[in-house]
């Protein structure tokens, strides 16, 4: 959801961004598995039993961080913002991200290949990026790897 949050704060006030990289950023509307799993139960199903079933179910899948932070977090909250995902907004996330004007650049996990849209963002501006070694979860994937590719994007601002 980090995306979307970024995406949004950025058309809100572009003058205080100046470069913006997301990580597997939903620019659509339909959210992820977790997301559409999320959104299907009603707010009060998940309040009272899917946060847990979710979380148990992440880290059996051998996700520790996202399960821990989906135990830790405000269950209506998580809920709300998976419908939100899901349901997406007017106007949309790609859109937003396209008719923003500073460097824009777009990081996705080689194991999440293919992902729909990804071609035409390069032919409409923005950076396209690729982690080998990751999927979704890049930062648990391939840390050392991200670390890298973030800083190799931050410098092409310096020698541009």
């Amino acid at each position: 959801m980090g995306g979307a949050v970024a995406i949004t704060a950025s058309s809100l006030r572009p003058d205080k961004v100046a470069r913006l990289v997301l990580l597997e950023p939903n620019l659509d509307a339909g959210g992820g598995v977790f997301s559409r799993a999320l959104a299907a139960m009603s707010e009060q199903e998940f309040v009272s039993r899917g946060q847990r079933r979710m979380a148990r179910l992440a880290s059996r899948e051998g996700s520790p961080l996202w399960a821990g932070s989906l135990s830790a977090s405000h269950a209506p909250a998580v809920h709300r913002a998976a419908v939100s995902l899901v349901q997406g907004g007017e106007p949309g996330w790609r859109s937003q991200l396209l008719a923003l004007s500073m460097p824009r650049s777009v990081v996705v996990g080689e194991r999440s290949l293919p992902l729909p849209g990804l071609t035409s963002l390069a032919q409409d501006g923005v950076s396209v990026h690729v982690l080998a070694d990751a999927g979704h979860a890049m930062s648990e994937d391939n840390p050392a790897g991200l670390a890298a590719l973030l800083a190799d994007i931050l410098e092409q601002d310096h020698v541009a």
